[in-house]
């Protein structure tokens, strides 16, 4: 049994393929129209993943859909009539929190099945199994997860109208136990403080994440007014605080917010400790709220296992605090939590909860997407005026560039899933040089100079370089650990203000290729670790041969690895 899912007209766009309650392939919109964070209907996407399984629409038996439009629409009839007359102001915004936005998305959505028949010139179109949101986010998590029970927390921005749902999985059954709906969000909280900061909301949430390191606790005690904490898993916004509940996502702060912690910042305007005091306010309090609703889910449900996913849970620091201040045993981080997840999701919840159909399927690989044979790369390569050659041990030959100071760019195998790329579309590059961060950074990535790289280390060798929460691996870099004291004069690219790295522990078993190339490494300079960084420029991560040999030309590469072949400049 094929069953395809669809995400688009929220965030992130994408494609996904269950076979008998296998995943497949995840194919990311973005990935192959080269538009980074665009929520069309992803056309690419569905027939790459065809492609890549060599079937045609007709094999497949069920299309669902990671949300319920008619559910969003009550909710917002709900909200304005709650927050009349100012939430009036809605109707005039610009932004994408206006209700006539809602209105034309609901259309769009209730129109896929007219979509896809257009698309592959059917003669019906095909009926659309809609799933809510986070009920599509957590069966992205728990039917994927190595428990056959296990409380289940998910929370991002928003679905239809929830923001933050504890649920509770057992066998093929996923059972709701309260949720917190908008605008009371911890994602939209985290937007806010964003766009507050001058950075795009929705999309740059990481680098605020990344500026709290630099942060001194000067705001702390006065960002705890911005959550009324409920209990038993619940909250509210302190919406004195807030005006985006009633003017749109283009109006984010109140006045009240503002004349207590100074103006918003512009994006070109210079970072200063007011900015990193701010980051920092708002990640502790994001941490205290997501443990503090995480042990009373613990409370309820007395499980000793925890599956998280939803756009929230990429904040890496809100796991560790998590994994270290809740008396779970075991935790399942979903590493495609964004809005790409709820694709297979949707699938996995119509395919296990509503058919019946008993679990299997065990996640332990994000990659998911494209392949591409040593002869398609080739092909490719004689396209261009370059110097490259084949080798029998790409790894090995590698592993010396990387030694030698240079900046690699490696891709190999199947794309990844998720936001991050974990050793199949990576740059790689020497952590032990503390100018590669800035290198890196100015003239590849071209991006801010607060934003660290992460580590990827051999999983046998974590615990000599890395505290780990609990001693828990990181297969997906979901979670941070604190540097070794005597480590961080070896490995100061990856060590980052606050002395902690988004750690990549690599399986010998999941990816023997990227694991030989760290080994490697290690045997030329005694390090078992290497900065692994998404293979792209400012766009989103690289798919095909082509596009990575065009990123390598643009950029301040030196080397590609590229199936086995070497390209030098």
């Amino acid at each position: 049994m094929y069953i395809l899912g669809i995400t688009c007209y929220a965030h992130e766009s994408a494609c996904s393929l269950i076979k008998n309650g296998e995943i497949v392939c995840v194919i990311e919109e973005e990935r192959l129209n080269r538009e980074k964070h665009k929520w069309k209907y992803p056309k690419l996407a569905i027939q790459e993943c065809l492609n890549i399984e060599s079937i045609t629409i007709d094999d497949i038996d069920y299309i669902t859909y990671f949300w319920k439009p008619w559910k969003e629409i009550t909710g917002n009839m709900y909200h304005m009539l709650r927050y009349f007359p100012k939430s009036l102001n809605l109707l005039r915004s610009e932004s994408g929190g206006n209700s006539l936005f809602f209105v034309r998305r609901f259309i769009m959505m209730m129109s896929i099945g007219k979509r896809i028949k257009k698309q592959f010139k059917l003669k019906h179109a095909p009926k659309i199994k809609f799933i809510e949101h986070h009920l599509a986010h957590a069966a992205s998590s728990f039917f994927v997860s190595p428990y056959g029970k296990s409380a289940i927390l998910t929370f991002d921005g928003r679905g239809e109208s929830t923001s933050t749902m504890l649920s509770y999985g057992s066998g093929n059954t996923i059972s709701k136990i309260n949720e917190t709906k908008v605008p009371h969000s911890l994602g939209h909280l985290y937007s806010a403080i964003t766009d507050y900061l001058g950075f795009k909301s929705f999309y740059d949430e990481w680098k605020v994440m990344g500026l709290s390191a630099y942060g001194k606790e000067t705001y702390v005690d006065d960002f705890k007014d911005l959550i009324i904490y409920l209990g038993s898993g619940k909250y509210l916004l302190n919406l004195k605080y807030f005006k985006f509940h009633t003017h749109g996502t283009t109006i984010w702060m109140s006045d009240y917010f503002l004349e207590k912690f100074g103006p918003k910042r512009e994006y070109s305007d210079e970072y200063t400790q007011h900015t990193y005091d701010i980051a920092l306010a708002l990640q502790k309090l994001i941490e205290d709220i997501a443990v503090k609703i995480a042990n009373d889910l613990y409370k309820i449900t007395k499980s000793k296992n925890l599956c998280i996913s939803g756009g929230v849970a990429l904040n890496v620091l809100m796991n560790k605090s998590i994994v270290k201040n809740t008396p779970f045993e075991n935790y399942f981080f979903q590493p495609v939590s964004n809005d790409a997840g709820p694709s297979f999701g949707s699938s996995l919840y119509y395919y296990h909860h509503i058919l019946g159909h008993k679990r299997g399927f065990v996640f332990n690989s994000v990659y998911l997407g494209t392949e591409y044979s040593n002869k398609e790369i080739d092909k490719v390569l004689s396209t261009y005026n370059l110097n490259y050659k084949k080798t029998d041990n790409i790894s090995k030959i590698t592993a010396k560039h990387i030694a030698e100071g240079k900046i690699v760019g490696w891709f190999q195998g199947k794309m990844e899933a998720g936001p991050r790329a974990l050793g199949n579309r990576s740059i790689v590059v020497d952590p032990r040089s503390k100018g590669m961060k800035d290198r890196l950074n100015k003239r590849v990535k071209k991006r801010e100079f607060f934003r660290p790289f992460a580590p990827s280390v051999l999983e046998e060798r974590v615990f000599d370089y890395f505290i780990m929460p609990k001693g828990q691996l990181s297969p997906y870099m979901m979670l941070v650990g604190d540097v070794i004291n005597s480590k961080r004069d070896v490995i100061p690219a990856i060590t980052h203000a606050d002395n902690t790295a988004r750690v990549h522990t690599v399986s010998k078993e999941i990816n023997p290729k990227y694991w030989e190339l760290i080994y490697e490494f290690e045997r030329l300079t005694g390090v078992a670790v290497i900065i692994n960084t998404s293979f792209n420029e400012n766009e989103p991560i690289v798919h095909t041969p082509k596009q990575a040999v065009e990123c390598f030309l643009r950029t301040d590469f030196d080397v590609l690895s590229i199936g086995d072949y070497i390209v030098t400049k």
